[in-house]
């Protein structure tokens, strides 16, 4: 048997007046290309570094508009033509100095003229031929460097949202390395930050003088900061609501008058506010323009939004050979009471394309979320969901519902606790079974990558623990579950990653006939797998039926490769089961799914397509899966 899976959301917000996907237009007015002007004037230009430097060149390239531009629309006269070349002469500039060379010296010609000595209302060829010669000179180093007015103090506690600061050492600012003018602005900037993060939102550059040595090839530099005054946090103002309480905007901010003005506490405060989902735009203006300093002084905070339409929805399809086919869809009102209230109605229902409705498995259900209901940071979240489950292993009917607390204790550790109960009539391989449960739900989770979508340094770690009390059967017991990801880039830019996953899980306090199947443990799908139906491995009864394990072990490594700006291949496989035991004792047989997936890159995340088969199928798996999404797998 063989598997493919495919799934396609649309979210709407407002009325779109044309569509083009992927360079493809579908409706809607298109707009036209500019048709080129008779008097434009084409050229053919040719870079020439002597002597010859790759890296040097390679830099001159990316900045040259002559080069970069060459197979854009032409310049629209002569005129025109020879002030962008002309204006070539400092970016090639400006370039040699980022690379530490500051006696080289450029030649542009155009039709083996000077473009400096054509004049603008010249005839030329179309096209004409445009020949750039650059001679590098020397590469200089850094010599004497003077740096008056460096904070004497760093930041309190750094959290993981805020990057470490960088110093101008860092950033090659020392005696004897090359002298690249990036080092110079760079460490300027970071002096400049060190001073905004502990309390001087005005510091400034107050003087720089670089000096270049020409027969020692050698670039000495001073450079002196002005920190200004200190100042505190003065009153918030907001700006720009509509449906929006802007007190509890201000609130949400969370940046209190009279404590230390800081420039990590304005960034943090640009997190909270774009968390809420209701705003497409969050701007502070976190320092005044001119201001008579009284050490400290109030720093008043303006605070400017645009909000968000308040009603988003959704729908979905997808068919799998394995799962059949499916509809979902969903409604969500993004500020009920004015407080980035959410509420989203949602529903779904697969395996339709079969004649048996009894086989049909379909939920609905809804979630409210209301933010800072304690504190800043805290959310209250209800959900009520009912189900029908049908798989092969089980068919489950349940009512579940979840009062929760959500907590961040800063960008990158989350915290969870809340109560569940649910209410669930199981059909397996052990008979037909009612639950009523009630658990106590608890997780924290940690987050260092770059990048939520697509990653490519960090890990995330997640751990999950819900002590639960079964009515029907009178067993207390717990669950727990760990999940962990990593990804390691290999080159500088990101575009090899090795990315790798591992979970494992246990049941402690009852047995596996006695908790329902969707609290139990399988292995098996997209997102475990990949070869396997969903939810389709676990330890067998004595007959050979399988059912839900008391513990877990899965992990998977992927080798993410961009081929170009847009397309990326992964070859990756997946290896794991569920097991009888309450720990991990791999008595059971691992199993093992492999294959290659491609990727088509976009600014909402990466389009995922994934081939897998199993390694070591057994009677009744399939031949192979397909698997079509949004987003890296892990």
């Amino acid at each position: 048997m063989a598997g493919c899976a495919f799934a396609t959301a649309f979210v709407l917000a407002s009325p779109a007046a044309a569509f083009e996907l992927f360079g493809v237009h579908f409706f809607g007015e298109k707009a036209e290309t500019p048709p080129v002007s008779a008097e434009a004037q084409r050229y053919l230009p040719t870079l020439v570094v002597e002597p010859a430097d790759g890296d040097v060149e390679a830099r001159l390239k990316d900045v040259s508009r002559l080069v970069s531009e060459a197979g854009d629309t032409p310049p629209p006269s002569t005129a025109s033509f020879l002030a962008r070349a002309r204006d070539d002469y400092g970016r090639l500039l400006a370039a040699l100095y980022s690379e530490g060379r500051y006696g080289g010296t450029i030649t542009i010609e155009a039709n083996g003229r000077p473009v400096e000595e054509i004049a603008p209302d010249a005839t030329l060829p179309n096209p004409v031929a445009v020949r750039i010669t650059v001679d590098p000179g020397p590469r200089y180093v850094f010599g004497r460097i003077d740096i008056d007015g460096r904070p004497s103090r760093v930041p309190p506690q750094l959290q993981a949202d805020i990057k470490p600061p960088k110093t101008p050492e860092d950033l090659g600012l020392v005696a004897g390395a090359a002298a690249r003018a990036g080092a110079v602005t760079g460490s300027e900037e970071v002096l400049v930050a060190a001073w905004r993060r502990i309390g001087h939102p005005e510091a400034r550059i107050a003087s720089r003088k670089v000096v270049a040595d020409h027969p020692n090839r050698r670039v000495d530099v001073t450079i002196r900061i002005d920190p200004a005054g200190a100042a505190v946090f003065g009153p918030t103002r907001v700006e720009g609501t509509k449906d929006m309480d802007p007190d509890f905007v201000a609130r949400q901010a969370d940046l209190p008058p009279g404590e230390e003005w800081s420039s990590d506490e304005v960034k943090r405060a640009e997190r909270r506010l774009r968390r809420l989902e209701v705003f497409s735009s969050v701007r502070i203006v976190d320092a005044g323009s001119s201001q008579d300093w009284v050490n400290p002084a109030r720093q008043p905070v303006t605070i400017t939004v645009a909000e968000r339409p308040l009603h988003v929805f959704g729908v979905g399809g997808g068919y799998s050979t394995i799962d059949g086919a499916g509809l979902e869809g969903y409604w969500q009102h993004r500020n009920l009471f004015g407080r980035a209230e959410k509420l989203r109605v949602e529903a779904r229902v697969s395996g339709i394309d079969v004649a048996d409705p009894s086989r049909f498995t379909y939920s609905g259900g809804f979630t409210f979320v209301k933010p800072g209901v304690l504190d800043p940071a805290t959310d209250l979240t209800v959900q009520l969901q009912a189900a029908r489950e049908v798989y092969d292993p089980y068919t489950e009917e349940a009512v579940r519902a979840r009062v929760g607390l959500a907590h961040e204790f800063y960008p990158g550790l989350t915290g969870k606790l809340g109560v569940t109960m649910e209410a669930a009539h199981v059909d397996d391989a052990w008979g037909e079974r009612d639950f009523r449960l009630l658990g106590l739900p608890a997780e924290l989770a940690r987050d260092t990558t770059d990048d939520r979508l697509a990653p490519t340094r960090g890990y995330r770690i997640k751990g999950q623990l819900e002590p639960f009390y079964e009515m029907r059967y009178g067993n207390l017991g717990a669950i727990g579950r760990l999940d962990a990801t990593a990804y390691r880039a290999l080159d500088d830019e990101g575009r090899h990653v090795l990315a790798g996953r591992v979970a494992f899980g246990s049941i402690f306090g009852a047995s596996a006939r006695e908790i329902p199947d969707d609290r139990l443990f399988f292995a098996g799908g997209g997102g475990s797998v990949r070869g396997f139906a969903y939810r389709s491995l676990g330890p067998r009864t004595p007959a050979g039926d399988i059912v839900g394990g008391l513990s877990l072990a899965e992990a998977s490594l992927e080798y993410r490769a961009r081929v170009t700006e847009t397309i990326g291949v992964v070859p990756f496989v997946d290896a794991g089961t569920a097991f009888s035991s309450r720990l991990p004792d791999f008595s059971g047989r691992i199993r093992i799914g492999a294959g290659l997936g491609l990727r088509y890159h976009t600014g909402l995340g990466a389009i995922r397509f994934d081939v897998a088969a199993p390694l070591n199928p057994e009677p009744g798996d399939p031949r192979f899966g397909i698997y079509i999404g949004i987003g890296e797998a892990f």
